[in-house]
């Protein structure tokens, strides 16, 4: 015993520094060091607590990711770890009344080995509101620049309606859902996917991200025609009263129009013809005056190109008073047409060198007429049979005069002349 006792503070002296030298060969062997992970994501647990009650949660600030975790431990322990084994845990049964959740990091394999854990946040915070849903119309749009002389016709959707969930202040902004395809360069028709994008009530996009859809795409057919210019006609009915005229004059707002179709369609289209029964002059003694809608007249698969064009056009058919001027043509103005065989057929002039011609029509018409310019001619097939003959007889016959007159020109009453037929 007394052994034992002997020397006892050389030996807590050795002892002390037994565990020193332990110490020391243990740390000099396997340190304490650390290492440092970055955007580590924390994983929620039991969200039903919230969707279970009607209600969803958003994560704010993206604080369900820890920007850095710093784990301090032996190297070998440091050594044998990997950011996969980083593990964060936001448990929503300890949300508090500040709708935060405390983070728990731990590491899946040797965590009593861990001395210690440092992490850059401790907390993910959420905003937890009611869950509202909605339906709303899908709209088409397009966007860029067809190529030179080609319009888009129809946009089309294979469905009509997205239905969207989410936070209620969230569904509440969006007002509109549309699809965007882009049509640049396109000369035929398109059928593609398109993404549905979210509108709030300033034609804004919204996050969608925060929202759920039935659908997040849909099929969009374009329509694409090729566009040709032609002129609009008018087919005018009924007559001026008496002493008036149909000029044929015609002013058209908008005298053409753009259409658009099919390319096997427009082609054969080289005018669009206005048959409307409103446009009748009868009985007028000034013009007429008249708007009608031109798209009741286009042919079947045919469109305006420009969708701005309503389709109103307005007309004035003119109608103007009837001048009448009488003209003395010479004789010799009047030339016989027909076979005369063995005869020599002329008109004559003996008793008279001059015919008095009257003329009515417009006056502008009138103003280009002179005497030395206007031709006649009698037929000798209709003094044949104005005169019930087989053939040419010698002898004197009167004819009427056949006048070449300008468009818009009528003769009033009829020129007869005195022809002759002598034997050669």
């Amino acid at each position: 015993m007394k052994k034992l006792t002997a020397n006892w503070g050389l030996k807590l002296a050795s002892l002390i520094f037994a565990i020193v030298v332990w110490f020391l060969v243990t740390n000099i062997n396997d340190p304490i060091t650390s290492v440092r992970y970055t955007n580590i994501p924390v994983t929620l647990k039991n969200t039903n607590l919230i969707t279970d009650q009607g209600q969803v949660y958003t994560i704010l600030d993206g604080s369900d990711t820890i920007s850095s975790v710093t784990i301090y431990a032996p190297r070998s322990i440091i050594d044998s770890l990997s950011q996969n084994n980083v593990i964060a845990t936001a448990d929503l049964q300890e949300l508090s009344s500040f709708n935060t959740i405390n983070i728990e990091v731990k590491t899946n394999k040797y965590f009593d080995k861990i001395e210690k854990i440092d992490t850059s946040s401790d907390m993910v915070k959420l905003s937890v509101e009611r869950k509202a849903s909605k339906s709303l119309v899908l709209g088409a749009t397009t966007s860029g620049t067809l190529a030179d002389g080609y319009v888009i016709g129809d946009v089309t959707t294979e469905q009509n309606m997205v239905r969207i969930s989410g936070p209620e202040s969230v569904v509440n902004s969006i007002t509109a859902a549309t699809v965007d395809v882009d049509v640049t360069g396109f000369t035929s028709n398109i059928g593609t996917d398109a993404d549905i994008i979210l509108l709030d009530s300033e034609g804004e996009v919204v996050d969608s991200s925060l929202i759920s859809m039935n659908i997040k795409t849909v099929r969009v057919n374009v329509v694409i025609y090729e566009t040709k210019y032609v002129p609009i006609t008018y087919d005018v009915s009924g007559e001026p009263a008496n002493g008036y005229m149909f000029t044929k004059e015609i002013e058209s707002t908008p005298d053409s129009v753009q259409i658009a179709g099919r390319s096997n369609v427009i082609s054969s289209i080289n005018e669009i013809k206005v048959d409307d029964p409103n446009i009748n002059v009868d009985g007028l003694t000034g013009n007429l005056t008249y708007t009608y809608n031109l798209s009741q007249f286009l042919p079947s698969g045919v469109t305006f190109a420009d969708k701005d064009f309503s389709g109103s056009v307005s007309v004035v058919v003119h109608v103007s008073a009837i001048d009448t001027r009488t003209y003395d043509v010479s004789v010799s103005k009047i030339s016989v047409e027909g076979e005369t065989g063995n005869f020599k057929v002329y008109v004559d002039d003996k008793e008279y060198d001059t015919v008095s011609l009257t003329l009515q029509g417009l006056s502008s018409a009138l103003n280009g007429i002179s005497e030395n310019s206007l031709q006649g001619s009698v037929r000798v097939e209709d003094i044949l049979a104005a005169n019930e003959l087989t053939e040419l007889k010698a002898g004197t016959y009167s004819a009427d005069v056949d006048w070449t007159l300008p468009e818009g020109i009528t003769e009033k009453g009829t020129v007869s002349v005195y022809v002759a037929v002598e034997e050669n």
